[in-house]
């Protein structure tokens, strides 16, 4: 049996994979092979998908930093500019 924690946990790291391929198709985005910079995903968009608080969001980005996404810091907005898994 899973924990509320574990479910929350689970659904934030799939909203935030789906966000990412949203992102990388659309005609601002170009693959890896060209070299081009991926479409980074907002912490807030990531807050308005899931209807989370935004500090909740934030929090588990900064926790999934260097394990499941890669995240940079703009003073407290948090962005996921690669998916590390």
């Amino acid at each position: 049996m899973t924990s509320d924690l574990d479910t929350t946990t689970d659904d934030l790291y799939e909203t935030i994979r789906g966000l990412w391929r949203e992102a990388q198709q659309g005609d601002a985005a170009a693959s890896d092979d060209t070299g081009a910079t991926a479409v980074g995903v907002l912490d807030t968009a990531v807050a308005e998908r899931t209807g989370l608080e935004l500090g909740a969001v934030r929090e588990f980005l900064d926790n999934a930093d260097g394990v499941k996404f890669a995240v940079a810091r703009d003073g407290e907005t948090r962005t996921v500019t690669a998916l590390l898994d």
